[in-house]
């Protein structure tokens, strides 16, 4: 099963995709750890599209949560299985 996260910040995609890998058992790549290393620092963009691309190629199942339209978007909407989109913000 493959699973993409996407909406707006804050909006909780990442605590939904924790939880969704731990009930399927299944990996999840958290976009944000892949745009910014410690202290916030971004790391650089082919860098970071190309964890992505590994991570994906990597595994058969996954969860990513994040909207990042640079870090193979179209790819990961065309493979997901389930899209889920959080069309609400932080304070709903």
């Amino acid at each position: 099963m493959k699973i993409a996260l996407l909406g707006y910040s804050g909006s909780g995609k990442s605590t939904t995709a924790a939880i969704l890998g731990t009930e399927y058992g299944i990996p999840v790549l958290h976009l944000d750890t892949v745009q910014f290393m410690e202290n916030w620092q971004e790391r650089p963009a082919e860098q970071s599209k190309a964890i992505v691309a590994d991570f994906m190629a990597a595994n058969d199942s996954w969860v990513i949560d994040g909207n990042y339209k640079a870090f193979h978007q179209r790819q990961r909407l065309q493979q997901a299985d389930m899209i889920i989109f959080f069309s609400f913000n932080r304070f709903t």
